[in-house]
């Protein structure tokens, strides 16, 4: 047996006696307020973090995935009840899907020299929201394709926007339908299964087409002046009601750092851009060592890492989806490494964009973040946001624990 194949059958042994052990990560930070939005700089330094939460690392993501998906929920539960008459709530498959219709709404759309230009609403039409909620843990599902038809009482089918939307308090997928004719009309929503890089956590999720067809509804001409402004009683009320998700969504991210080598989030214009880099796959730390396992195969010095970016709006708090965010890693050489464009990813406690990359395990890097302003319709007054793009530096971004960034 060659020298090259004994090292690797031996290091095989180590890592087979190893896999179980569960990776410690070292990571501490300043804890996001648990209200209100806010930014917060995070510093990666040594030690341990604390465990005051008790149960396996599963339960306790388990534990933030519930809570956020409990103040998602109850801000869908409050939209239905404020929202009129019109409106279904119905539960298939792996979703939770409703739907409101309300007055027609204006809307902002990217303009040239990084301005909006407000359209308003048109006439003879009514304003249909679609809302898609996992039910397991009662999360908005973020990067979803839908299809929407409305079918009159005597089954003519018509299509119905049904793009993703920035919405005061409660994003949607939809848009403003022109109303053909008066009449009773079913409302047929079809999920698309969510495409698989979307898809960040063990198993498989919503990798099936879900179909919901709600009861009929009466939409007629001398109806819609009598519909209410969805944007405007929402804008009114997002402060108190967007406190539950704030609280929820800073207790994930805040874990989120603590199991991370290192994190930051930095505030600039619309954006609180937030980020964690970690080690991916075989290339995590032993616990309690500065021990990593590597690549059998690569002794190139490089680690594959795992980089997650969290960009929010710094009004509400809330992600933002809908996003092509470019982040690049600088070394001092200058020479820059990906991962490149991040896709939104589903995962199962936080959602949020990310990719894998490979860099050399003993760089101190420049993180730089690039986002275009979203291509996404602004709904109602209120949402004149993201107008421009945001560009975002953190330095020192290293992956030893103790480094600061």
């Amino acid at each position: 047996m060659s020298r090259r194949v004994r090292y690797l059958w031996r290091t095989f042994c180590l890592l087979a006696s190893l896999i179980a052990i569960p990776a410690a990560f070292t990571f501490a930070q300043q804890t996001l307020p648990s209200s209100g939005a806010s930014a917060v700089e995070s510093h990666a330094v040594g030690g341990e973090p604390e465990n005051t939460s008790g149960g396996s690392s599963t339960e306790k993501q388990l534990h933030l995935a519930e809570q956020q998906g409990r103040a998602d929920a109850a801000l869908l539960d409050w939209t239905l009840e404020n929202s009129g008459a019109l409106k279904g709530d119905l539960r298939t498959g792996e979703l939770r899907i409703a739907f409101t219709v309300t007055a027609a709404e204006g809307w902002w759309d990217k303009a040239a020299g990084n301005q909006l230009a407000w359209h308003d609403a048109p006439e003879d039409s009514f304003h249909l929201r679609i809302f898609v909620l996992d039910q397991v843990d009662g999360r908005f599902v973020p990067g979803l394709a839908l299809h929407v038809t409305l079918i009159d009482a005597n089954g003519n089918e018509q299509s119905a926007p049904a793009d993703f939307g920035w919405y005061p308090l409660i994003n949607a997928y939809g848009g403003n339908v022109l109303l053909d004719n008066d009449s009773s009309y079913t409302i047929r929503v079809t999920v698309e299964p969510l495409l698989q890089h979307h898809v960040f956590a063990p198993g498989v999720r919503f990798e099936r087409a879900t179909t919901a067809e709600f009861p009929p509804v009466r939409i007629a001409q001398n109806l819609l002046p009598q519909l209410p402004l969805a944007s405007a009683l929402a804008a009114a009320n997002e402060a108190a009601l967007l406190k539950p998700c704030n609280a929820a969504l800073s207790a994930a991210i805040t874990a989120l750092w603590q199991q991370s080598v290192s994190g930051a989030e930095k505030s600039s214009g619309d954006y609180f851009v937030g980020y964690a880099l970690d080690y991916s796959g075989l290339s995590m730390p032993i616990a309690g060592s500065k021990v990593h396992l590597k690549s059998l195969v690569d002794f190139s010095g490089r680690d594959d890492v795992r980089l997650d970016l969290l960009p929010r709006d710094s009004r509400t708090g809330r992600l933002i989806p809908g996003l092509k965010p470019q982040v690049s890693l600088l070394a001092p050489d200058g020479k820059s490494y990906g991962p490149g464009e991040l896709p939104l990813a589903w995962n199962q406690w936080l959602n949020h964009y990310g990719r894998t990359s490979r860099i050399p395990r003993k760089g101190v890097y420049k993180l730089r973040v690039h986002i275009n302003a979203p291509g996404f319709r602004r709904w109602g007054r209120p949402s004149e946001r993201f107008a421009s793009p945001v560009d975002v530096e953190f330095d020192e971004v290293s992956l030893q624990p103790g480094k600061k960034d």
